[in-house]
């Protein structure tokens, strides 16, 4: 992925996880799960992962959300 697609995902979500599912017990309202920009494929304290919405995300940012480790794991799981 390319590293302007990657910071506009970033800046996007704040530093915070982007995850609204209900069946992570969001209800409509985001995780915002302090995340660390260095963390990122890491699972420890502050890690996260990118979501890709789409198969074919491409380069559009839109595709994508920055979900922390728990989140991630959880939709892997449904």
């Amino acid at each position: 992925m390319l590293t302007q697609i990657l910071e506009k995902i970033w800046e996007r979500a704040g530093g915070k996880c982007e995850c609204c599912r209900q069946s992570h017990n969001h209800s409509y309202i985001r995780c915002n799960k302090k995340l660390i920009r260095e963390m990122q494929d890491k699972s420890a304290s502050g890690g996260w992962k990118l979501y890709q919405h789409f198969a074919y995300g491409g380069n559009d940012p839109s595709a994508y959300s920055a979900y922390c480790w728990d989140c991630y794991k959880k939709i892997e799981s449904e």
